[in-house]
């Protein structure tokens, strides 16, 4: 018999549509305990997230990526048609259309073992790349935290689309939200009541994945 859990994570899936109805902010505090459950490297909990359901901060932010994204795109590269920057632009902006929108950040976090830390600087690693050396643990720590929000609101009947794009106008969007300078913007989730149930998702064979030894 499959569990309940299993049945959840089969429900996730990204939806790009939504309707109009706002999305109570109990739900979005809850949407947050989830993922603040997480697991993180060094119980670093480096994650912080900013909530907009303001209609008109949210079009502010979609217009200023959108921007972003056709000044990028759209410069010194000869095959910029017409066709490929409105794909990029819809790519990047539409969480415009969701009630509520999350932006997940990256805080610094300290690695636990100060010695390592030394071994590493000795070697000629800098913070970050120490950080990739050992696994990027601080990218998976809010890999987890998203991983968690995105089923939380599966289970309360909402969908969500997992967003890296929009991360093009880091600057901007920071700029708008008012955050610290020092956060990293990671993720942008649009979330709402979902317009269309999605097809069913075809996975792996299970024996192209898993091996035992």
């Amino acid at each position: 018999m499959e569990s309940n859990f299993l049945e959840l994570t089969k429900k996730r899936r990204s939806i790009r549509k939504y309707t109009d109805k706002p999305v109570p902010r109990e739900l979005v505090e809850y949407f947050i305990s989830c993922a603040a459950y997480a697991p993180s490297g060094c119980d670093s909990q480096c994650w912080h997230f900013v909530a907009v359901d303001n209609r008109e901060i949210i079009n502010r932010l979609a217009d200023a990526t959108a921007k972003e994204a056709i000044e990028f795109y759209g410069t010194g590269y000869s095959g910029a048609t017409q066709e490929f920057l409105t794909s990029r632009e819809k790519a990047v902006s539409f969480f415009r259309n969701a009630p509520l929108v999350i932006f997940v950040f990256m805080d610094k976090m300290k690695y636990y073992d100060e010695r390592a830390v030394q071994v590493f600087s000795k070697k000629g690693y800098d913070y970050r790349g120490m950080v990739d050396k050992l696994g990027y643990y601080d990218i998976l720590s809010i890999g987890a935290a998203v991983q968690n929000m995105l089923l939380a609101i599966t289970e309360k009947g909402y969908g969500a689309c997992w967003m890296n794009d929009p991360v093009i106008a880091e600057d901007k969007i920071k700029e708008l939200l008012g955050v610290r300078n020092e956060l990293k913007l990671i993720s942008v989730v649009p979330v709402g009541e979902p317009q269309y149930s999605p097809r069913q998702k075809v996975l792996k064979d299970q024996k192209a994945i898993l091996e035992y030894r």
